[in-house]
């Protein structure tokens, strides 16, 4: 089904998302520390430019309709987003290596549940042309 309204956007994000996560896992199988130092820090920038954002709007979308999607699929992208908040924290204390490789798995596997099962879902139970934070728009 093709996206619509705040959806689109939401997917189109998930493309940059899914090369983010590839960089990710090519960094930690890399076996050099500086290439991994710029990826976590790379990682960390896409947080503050676009994820805590896209977030937040799909968040505001199953708290608007949340009663009229599956519980265990919802459940699964807030324990995927917690997840993913505490892999970006600066204050991780994570070994690089598995935190990336953690950060890789954990945001592919997301985006592909997200793009296959969840948006489906929020798409069909809803008219989503209005971006929920910023109901005037």
């Amino acid at each position: 089904m093709p996206r619509t309204g705040i959806l689109l956007s939401l997917s189109r994000e998930h493309h940059s998302a899914l090369v983010l996560a590839r960089a990710a896992s090519r960094a930690a199988e890399s076996g050099d520390a500086n290439v991994q130092a710029e990826m976590i820090e790379r990682i960390e920038i896409y947080w503050e430019s676009i994820m805590a954002r896209h977030f937040e709007v799909e968040e505001q979308l199953m708290a608007q309709i949340g009663k009229d999607l599956d519980s265990q699929s919802v459940m699964q992208v807030l324990s995927e987003h917690a997840e993913l908040r505490l892999l970006v924290d600066r204050e991780c204390t994570m070994e690089p290596v598995a935190r990336l490789r953690r950060f890789g798995d954990v945001l592919y596997t997301h985006v592909r549940f997200e793009e296959r099962h969840f948006f489906p879902q929020l798409q069909a139970s809803h008219d989503l042309e209005v971006d929920p934070a910023h109901p005037g728009k």
